[in-house]
C-alpha cells in the first residue's frame, strides 16, 4: 500500500488571517521501507498567472506559420523550507513532524480563477533516488481583513442613471430615464443586497420587464513574454423579472439578491485583480435594443454595521452620492495591533460568520509547473459569510 499522510492544523477549517501563526503536525504512514534524500516540510503562498495564445506569423521564406505564446506571471508571499528528516533508510512506520509558520502581513487573500490563482499550501515532500517523489499537500485559505466600517464612503446610498432615446430623428419615439439606487457601496458574502429600479418610461414603447445580476471580473497580468491581460466576467447571482413599464409612465421596482460565498475586491498592483458589480437590463419592446445599467459594488470581509439593520434603498428625494460612479473608493486594511498580526476582525457587537466555500470556477486553472502526480485542482477558498439573520444584537 502507497504511504498515507494526515495534516492536523491549529485551525480546524484551515482558514487562517495574513500575521497569524499556522502550526501543527504532519503524520507520515509508511507500509514500506524506504530509501530517501530528505523529508521537508514546505509552506507556499503565490499568486500565478498562466495561458496559451495562438498567433500567426511569416517566416523568411514567406510561409505562414502558427506558433503558441506562453503568458505567464509570478508572484510569492512566503515560501518556507524545513528539513524535516536527512537522507538514509526510512523503516515502515509512522512519523509525526510539528511544524510553526508565521504569514506575513502582506498576505493577499486566496482566489481561486479561470487563468490563475493566489494560493496557500502546506507540502511534506519525501524526496526519494531514482524515483518520483511522494509529495502531499493540503491547501489553505488565508484572508486579508478588509473591514467595510473603515471607509466613511461605503456607507453612503450610491446610484446610477441613464438616459436613452429611442429611434432616431424625425423618427424618435421619445425618452427613458432609469436610476438605479442600492442603501450601501459595500457589503460582505451572505449579506443580502437590497436596490430600487426607478423607470420614467417617456416613449411609444413598453419595458417587458428587467434582469437583474451580481457580476465578477476577475484581471489577470502577465509579465512574461510581455506584458497582457486577460479577465473573466462570472455571473454569481441572476433573477429575471416580468414586471412591465408601460409607455408614457412611471415604474418603481424593488428587489433584493443575497451575495454568496466569494473573494473581497483586491487593491494594489498584484497580477490578479478582484471587481464586482450589480448590474441591470431593461427589455424594450419593439426594434430597439435593451438598456444597460450598472453600479460597482466592492466587497469585504467584515460587514457595515448600518447594512445589518434592514435598512431601507433611499427613495428619489433622499440624497445619493454619485461620485462613487467615477472613482472606486478603497477599502483600507485594519490596523495592526501591537503584535503586528491582522487577527480575525472582533464580533462583539454581531455574530461571527460562517465559513463557505466559494462559488466553483467553471474552468479551474491548472498549475503548468505543479508535479502531475500531485497536482491540486479544482480546490475553493472558505470566506466569511454574514446570513441574512446576523443582525446587530
Amino acid at each position: 500500500m502507497p504511504s498515507t499522510c494526515e495534516f492536523q492544523l491549529n485551525s480546524p477549517n484551515g482558514v487562517y488571517y495574513s500575521g497569524q501563526c499556522v502550526s501543527g503536525n504532519i503524520i507520515l504512514k509508511t507500509e514500506s521501507e524506504k530509501d530517501i534524500r530528505s523529508i521537508r516540510i514546505r509552506f507556499l503562498g503565490e499568486s500565478k498567472v498562466s495561458w496559451e495564445e495562438h498567433e500567426s506569423h511569416r517566416d523568411s521564406d514567406g510561409h505562414t506559420r502558427t506558433r503558441t505564446i506562453y503568458f505567464r506571471a509570478n508572484e510569492v508571499y512566503i515560501d518556507n523550507s524545513t528539513m524535516a528528516r536527512g537522507a538514509g533508510k526510512l523503516p515502515r512506520g509512522t512519523y509525526t513532524f510539528s511544524f510553526n509558520i508565521m504569514l506575513p502581513m502582506a498576505c493577499p487573500t486566496s482566489c481561486e480563477g479561470k487563468y490563475g490563482h493566489t494560493r496557500y499550501a502546506l507540502w511534506l515532500i519525501v524526496d526519494r533516488p531514482l524515483r518520483f517523489d511522494n509529495e502531499f499537500s493540503k491547501p489553505l485559505t488565508v484572508l486579508r481583513t478588509v473591514d467595510l466600517n473603515l471607509n466613511p464612503a461605503f456607507k453612503v446610498p450610491v446610484q446610477a442613471e441613464e438616459i436613452c432615446s429611442l429611434g432616431c430623428w424625425p423618427c424618435s419615439s421619445g425618452k427613458i430615464t432609469y436610476i438605479l439606487r442600492v442603501p450601501f457601496g459595500a457589503y460582505a458574502p451572505g449579506q443580502t443586497l437590497r436596490y430600487s429600479l426607478l423607470i420614467q418610461n417617456q416613449s411609444m414603447s413598453d419595458i417587458s420587464g428587467y434582469e437583474v445580476e451580481f457580476n465578477e471580473v476577475v484581471t489577470f497580468t502577465a509579465h512574461t513574454p510581455r506584458h497582457k491581460t486577460r479577465t473573466t466576467d462570472n455571473t454569481l447571482a441572476h433573477q429575471a423579472h416580468e414586471d412591465k413599464c408601460l409607455r408614457l409612465s412611471n415604474r418603481e421596482f424593488h428587489g433584493e439578491l443575497v451575495l454568496p460565498s466569494l473573494p473581497p475586491d483586491t487593491e494594489g498592483s498584484g497580477i490578479i485583480k478582484v471587481r464586482h458589480s450589480l448590474d441591470f437590463e431593461l427589455e424594450v419592446d419593439g426594434c430597439h435594443t435593451n438598456k444597460n445599467i450598472s453600479v460597482p459594488i466592492f466587497i469585504g470581509t467584515v460587514p457595515i454595521r448600518e447594512s445589518l439593520m434592514n435598512m431601507p434603498v433611499p427613495g428619489p428625494s433622499q440624497p445619493v452620492d454619485n461620485r462613487f460612479m467615477e472613482i472606486l473608493p478603497s477599502a483600507p486594511l485594519l490596523p495592526p495591533s501591537e503584535n503586528n498580526s491582522d487577527k480575525p476582525p472582533s464580533y462583539a457587537d454581531l455574530k461571527p460568520p460562517s465559513f463557505e466555500e466559494a462559488v466553483r470556477s467553471a474552468s479551474p486553472f491548472k498549475d503548468p509547473d505543479a508535479n502531475q502526480h500531485s497536482q491540486i485542482i479544482g480546490f475553493r477558498p472558505l470566506y466569511p459569510v454574514y446570513p441574512n439573520s446576523n443582525q446587530i444584537e
